[in-house]
């Protein structure tokens, strides 16, 4: 049993699931990013806690999250859509709450992985997946090996700012 973790910067998505990455329960909320890194892992956590199964064992939680952000480390460095997050250590905040394995990684790269194992790329060696969302962000898998690049940032499109007709887009 996995328990997979959306961290976006609108809605907090989770599911359970069976080792093929069959969905069996899911559950969400708003995010609240305004207030603040504790206040949304409270948040994370209790999603959680409703889906944890009570009769199996879970091997893992899996987060996907804005970036840009330290996938050895799971620390959350500076997401642009998520205020006052600047340097949590996300993955170690959930591993202490539930006392399994905790990995947190940028939401495309994750993204990118879902699409080769269960989606529209299944089986290919080479994909790129863009997300566009509340930001946009990139993630490459070559060879059938995620690109990470320098502490993680590799196809990271970023944060833009636009101005249209003088009115700031985020």
């Amino acid at each position: 049993m996995i328990i997979g973790v959306d961290l976006g910067g609108t809605r907090i998505r989770v599911a359970r699931l069976d080792e093929d990455l069959n969905i069996l329960a899911r559950d969400e909320t708003l995010t609240l990013g305004q207030d603040g890194p504790d206040r949304v892992i409270e948040r994370m956590i209790d999603l959680i806690g409703r889906l944890w199964p009570q009769d199996d064992i879970v091997t893992g939680i899996g987060v996907s999250s804005p970036g840009p952000l330290d996938p050895l480390t799971g620390v959350v460095l500076a997401p642009p859509n998520l205020p006052g997050w600047h340097h949590v250590p996300l993955a170690q905040r959930l591993q202490q709450a539930f006392k399994v394995p905790t990995y947190v990684g940028n939401d495309a790269n994750v993204a990118v992985l879902a699409e080769v194992a269960r989606g529209a790329a299944r089986g290919c060696k080479h994909a790129i997946y863009v997300t566009l969302s509340t930001c946009i962000g990139g993630g490459v898998l070559i060879d059938g090996r995620l690109l990470l690049g320098h502490r993680g940032f590799a196809g990271h499109v970023g944060h833009m700012l636009m101005i249209i007709d003088g009115q700031e887009l985020r």
